[in-house]
């Protein structure tokens, strides 16, 4: 079977259970907060959230993310998008009990989702040609097929960042059957709830985060699935017998550099980037040694340990590593460790790498202060609390206030659990 590219130019173990009874679930959705650690979700995290939502007359359920392999699209019978024959389209999602969809997504999403229907992000349906009545083909965990029905397409902004939404039994037809965090909704009072999350312990513990719909965007949050195929194509990658990952080599082709290039004369890293990054990655570099802060960069560390490209999963979330794109780069990986507090990066360079479109991995749920991911935007001048460099805002520069990140909540942060390094070129 052929594939169909999209290489677009940048654009910018549980069952899970309901706190409270289902009858409530006929009200419009509103507002979100989602509790989350580093991995599976703690059984401490999800009592406490519970009596916290009982407290303020909430309702919480345990969720699972993460992201799956797409074999391919068939209308009528016919195959009318995948990838090459052998290979995996990556595409995320987002699982709840039956009895919390409407809640959680509104009622028109919980009217089309069952045990054999999924619902789908417009942005991936847009770019895979998707309509609803069609079937994806996913890969399960043990390696078969699972065939489910796109139910129905809702605005990117609704479903919050995944690309498919779909009950917790689909999840565990699936094999995905670890609940990474706890969805709270039905709240009337959001200080209320933020005092009682204090108050059981939730809020404060340190592999815990909470995040809330109302929630600024924080500058160093990293792109979506969805909007990263948008900006970089669509990546095609293959399971090998031994659990390892391999690119497409059309994809390799299309959206690598073909090999180490020199992104700096003054920085001389050299690195097999996405072609679309590059320009940027230079730029920053760039700036770097003009502003006199080339020995903050062991450039010698990041072409032995570093680099950009690697095709491999991300260590603890199940994502495709960003790496396997080829669009992030990790340098200073010795006093950089995974996990390593507080990172060691200069916040200097930091900030001239959000200027230039990078996101920083020293801000992931588990810091990761080697590791810059390409977001395509600048991010220098976003006002936010960063535990680590914060941003140094001009009040001088007229910005729009941006948007509070919503249903994203449902998903943020899981392409920064635990960044892997990239040890690749």
């Amino acid at each position: 079977m052929g594939g169909i590219a999209v290489l677009a130019a940048p654009t910018i173990d549980e069952a899970a259970q309901v706190s409270r009874s289902a009858d409530r679930l006929i009200e419009p959705a509103g507002d979100l907060a989602v509790a989350f650690d580093i991995g599976e979700i703690d059984s401490f995290v999800v009592d406490a959230v519970n009596a916290a939502v009982d407290r303020v007359g909430g309702l919480a359920a345990r969720s699972r993310s993460g992201s799956l392999g797409l074999r391919r699209m068939v209308r009528s019978g016919v195959t009318v998008h995948g990838p090459p024959a052998g290979y995996l389209i990556p595409i995320t999602f987002v699982s709840v009990p039956k009895v919390a969809v409407a809640g959680v997504w509104g009622p028109d999403v919980s009217a089309v989702v069952d045990d054999q229907t999924v619902v789908m992000n417009q942005v991936t349906a847009e770019l895979m040609g998707t309509q609803e009545g069609d079937q994806i083909e996913l890969r399960a965990a043990n390696g078969s097929t699972v065939r489910l029905t796109v139910g129905g397409i809702r605005p990117y902004d609704q479903i919050g960042w995944a690309e498919l939404v779909f009950t917790t039994e689909v999840a565990d037809r699936l094999g995905q059957h670890r609940d990474t965090r706890v969805v709270m909704w039905r709240f009337d009072d959001r200080a209320a709830l933020d005092q009682a999350l204090v108050d059981v312990g939730v809020t404060g513990r340190r592999d815990t985060r909470v995040g809330r719909s109302w929630d600024p965007p924080d500058p160093d949050s990293t792109l979506s699935t969805a909007h990263t195929k948008v900006a970089l194509g669509e990546p095609w990658y293959r399971i090998n017998s031994d659990g390892s990952l391999a690119m497409h080599p059309d994809w390799k082709a299309a959206s690598l550099t073909g090999g180490r290039v020199l992104l700096d004369p003054d920085i001389p890293i050299r690195a097999e980037c996405n072609v679309h990054i590059v320009g940027d990655l230079s730029a920053a570099l760039a700036e770097v040694a003009a502003a006199g802060l080339e020995y903050e960069i062991e450039w010698n560390n990041a072409n032995a340990y570093g680099g950009c490209y690697n095709p491999r999963y991300s260590r603890s979330s199940g994502f495709l590593s960003r790496h396997a794109y080829g669009m992030a780069l990790d340098t200073n990986t010795v006093s950089n460790c995974a996990g390593c507090r507080p990172p060691a990066m200069h916040c200097d360079v930091v900030r001239i790498f959000r200027r230039h479109g990078f996101a920083w991995g020293g801000n992931f749920r588990q810091p990761d202060g080697m590791h810059f991911e390409w977001v395509g935007e600048p991010r220098d001048q976003i006002e936010f609390d960063s535990p680590y460099c914060p941003n140094i805002v001009n009040p001088l520069i007229e910005s729009v206030p941006p948007l509070p990140i919503g249903r994203g909540v449902l998903v943020a942060g899981d392409t920064g659990v635990v960044h892997d390094h990239a040890h690749g070129t």
